[in-house]
């Protein structure tokens, strides 16, 4: 798998899980993610941020298996409009050189079971 990669991610409104991700190698193998910061913004159409791991969004990684669960806190998922919005995931390693790991259409849709 190469990455940067495009994925359209449909988010259920007040969800915490948001997604799960590896990072392999062109070969497949899992890149150790020991030293690097992960760093996710989602953005609504006028570009400004409306959740990220500054501010809602918790990054989890297992570094020896290249893995990162994305969530998000309960509040911040409430308060995203329903809609089409952008996201981006970057792993930044000690060094300060950023990778881009995905991008694309993030959709939030309203939950209906607690509609």
């Amino acid at each position: 798998m190469s990455f940067p990669l495009q994925h359209n991610l449909s988010y259920y409104r007040g969800r915490t899980d948001v997604a799960s991700i590896v990072w392999q190698d062109s070969n497949g193998a899992a890149v150790n993610l020991a030293g690097y910061a992960i760093a996710v913004n989602v953005r609504n159409a006028a570009g400004t941020v409306i959740a990220s791991t500054s501010s809602g969004i918790t990054a989890t990684v297992t570094a020896a298996t290249g893995t990162i669960v994305l969530t998000m806190s309960d509040a911040v998922g409430q308060a995203l409009a329903e809609g089409t919005h952008r996201w981006d995931v970057w792993a930044v390693s000690s060094g300060g050189i950023d990778y881009p790991l995905i991008y694309g259409d993030f959709v939030v849709i309203k939950d209906q079971r607690n509609a």
